[in-house]
């Protein structure tokens, strides 16, 4: 029976390369699929930039090392510095770039297909 407590060390993430909208990163994966949302850690080289997309859910986006830069159409550019949250509602496209080599912890409700 499980606790229905999950642990992830930082020294045991399993990180992956990935290509996210044409920009190469690593993600390591905290859980996807249960409860609706999934989570992960993205680890991205300084200069990084994921050009203009949009999300079919709301995703969340923790700096935990580092800074971004994130530009909205019609909003003001924010940067974030490690400790900063941002919140991108679905259907807004945006770009958001890494200023420095930066860490972020990115959740947000579950879109893939098959998933749900």
């Amino acid at each position: 029976m499980s606790s229905g407590l999950t642990y992830r060390s930082k020294w045991g993430l399993d990180w992956q390369q990935i290509d996210v909208h044409g920009a190469a990163m690593e993600k390591a994966v905290l859980f996807e699929g249960d409860h609706g949302v999934r989570s992960a850690f993205f680890k991205m080289p300084a200069g990084l930039q994921i050009p203009h997309h949009t999300h079919t859910k709301w995703v969340q986006v923790m700096v935990l090392e580092g800074c971004m830069q994130v530009e909205q159409q019609g909003s003001e550019t924010i940067r974030v510095e490690g400790g900063g949250v941002y919140f991108l509602d679905p259907g807004y496209p945006h770009i958001e770039t890494a200023l420095t080599e930066t860490i972020v912890l990115v959740t947000q409700g579950e879109d893939r297909p098959g998933w749900m």
